[in-house]
């Protein structure tokens, strides 16, 4: 079903077209926000947040971009201004608290996580929805509202910074140190990966 098909049903009143939205979009939602935050719990909540807020501008939904990208675009907002009202209580560097490494693989794995909390927000976010979420550079200039040529270059600048990451990682243990960042501990090994 198309996605302003699906918007309109919705808006009729739809019980499972409502559902379907949710059903469809909710564990992509959910992932971006895991990766930005780093912390379940808030993901959880700004995932709600981001669902209440769509369900209320459904009306405003327009079809220019896809229904994924539009769901994105309100979830990096939502984020965004979670992130402004946490900036006088805490630091991001809550990442060492890592939830459940029954989750790691791939992307999400233990040692990605750590180093993905360490890089700088404006390499941290493209690179969350270019590699995890498999957004296009021009899909995340719209999301983020910045130039497609800051989306590139952040994402070169962030894909560097988590090879500089993941390379010391094949070291035997030690400190790794991100600017500004407390020390971080990481193993030497990484089971199934390849720098």
């Amino acid at each position: 079903m198309h996605d302003t098909a699906l918007v309109r049903k919705i808006i009729g009143g739809d019980r499972a077209a409502g559902e379907r939205l949710v059903s469809t979009h909710y564990a992509r939602i959910f992932r971006l926000l895991r990766g930005l935050t780093g912390n379940a719990d808030n993901a959880q909540d700004l995932t709600q947040q981001t669902f209440a807020r769509a369900w209320n501008a459904l009306s405003s939904y327009q079809g220019r971009a896809s229904l994924a990208t539009w769901l994105h675009k309100i979830a990096y907002h939502e984020y965004t201004n979670w992130l402004r009202s946490r900036r006088d209580e805490a630091t991001l560097d809550d990442a060492a608290n890592i939830e459940d490494l029954r989750e790691a693989r791939g992307l999400d794995s233990i040692l990605v996580s750590r180093a993905l909390i360490r890089l700088p927000l404006e390499q941290r976010e493209p690179f969350v929805l270019y590699y995890m979420q498999e957004f296009s550079v021009n899909e995340i200039a719209e999301i983020t509202e910045v130039p497609v040529g800051t989306v590139k270059s952040r994402l070169f600048a962030a894909r560097k910074r988590m090879r500089e990451l993941l390379q010391a990682a094949d070291r035997p243990i030690e400190t790794i140190v991100a600017p500004g960042a407390e020390p971080l501990l990481l193993l030497s090994h990484v089971d199934g990966g390849s720098g």
